[in-house]
């Protein structure tokens, strides 16, 4: 076991290389992350219009620009996009090289959604800071504390739309179509996440309800973190829940995986 992780390491940044030369080449991935981009800024101007006689429940006009910046941030340091990739490998009998490898295509593809965090990413925080900065009133909680925390959020949101993205892409293994689940899971989670709509302007308790949720780990709570709408105490609280959310997907994604592989061995691929 000990040898078998040491070889992991050695492997990734291997890995991380040919994975960033690859995100590198599609140039096109940087206008369509724009693009996606664009979403959030427009409901922000929804609701700092909405906002302009006066706050709604305890968000100021200032407060949705800040909320949304952030939110495109988020969305671009925790987005995955394997579900498709897992479709055609599992569909065109592309994985059956990869099953004769020594390592595992899971650690191929999250190299991948590492290495696509690179210049877009730097690119956004930019504009995201120059859109807080000329912004009267919006702010983001730049304490160190509060970084490290952010930072965290965003890792665990990271790995838990990972192990999502796999377990949908691994139903490859007995469904035609796995972009429609992956879609419709992702309306879900967008507008239960605090994407669309911040969790604070549900109805009645389900806003405190949906936190412990999986829906908001990848957006909301790195985004409520960043903009200093929880306490240190509610911090603790929901990075464990998302943690656990993600141990749990991590789980069934695997297992889901495992039998995917006995499926497509029975059938001489």
């Amino acid at each position: 076991m000990q040898l078998r992780r040491s070889r992991l390491l050695c492997a990734y940044p291997a890995l991380l290389r040919f994975a960033w030369k690859r995100a590198a080449a599609y140039r096109a991935v940087f206008v369509v992350a724009l693009m996606n981009a664009a979403f959030p800024l427009v409901m922000m101007a929804i609701w700092v219009k909405l906002a302009g006689d006066g706050p709604i429940a305890d968000f100021r006009a200032e407060d949705f620009v800040g909320y949304y910046l952030a939110a495109v941030l988020v969305r671009r340091l925790t987005a995955v996009g394997i579900a498709a990739d897992l479709e055609r490998l599992i569909h065109t009998g592309e994985l059956s090289p990869h099953l004769l490898r020594p390592l595992h295509v899971g650690h191929v593809y999250l190299a991948r959604a590492l290495a696509g965090r690179g210049f877009i990413t730097i690119f956004t925080a930019l504009l995201v800071g120059v859109g807080v900065w000329v912004t009267p009133g919006a702010q983001f909680d730049l304490r160190a504390s509060t970084l490290l925390s952010f930072a965290i959020a965003c890792g665990v949101g990271l790995m838990f739309e990972f192990f999502v993205q796999f377990a949908i892409g691994s139903l490859a293994f007995w469904i035609t179509q796995v972009q429609g689940v992956s879609a419709a899971f992702q309306f879900i989670k967008a507008f239960l996440g605090g994407y669309i709509v911040p969790l604070a302007l549900f109805p009645g308790d389900l806003g405190r309800w949906l936190i412990w949720t999986p829906f908001p780990i990848n957006v909301a709570l790195p985004v409520e973190i960043l903009t200093g709408r929880v306490s240190e105490e509610q911090v603790m609280a929901r990075l464990a829940v998302g943690i656990g959310w993600t141990l749990l997907v991590m789980v069934g994604a695997s297992l889901i995986w495992r039998r995917g592989l006995q499926a497509y061995s029975a059938v001489g691929a």
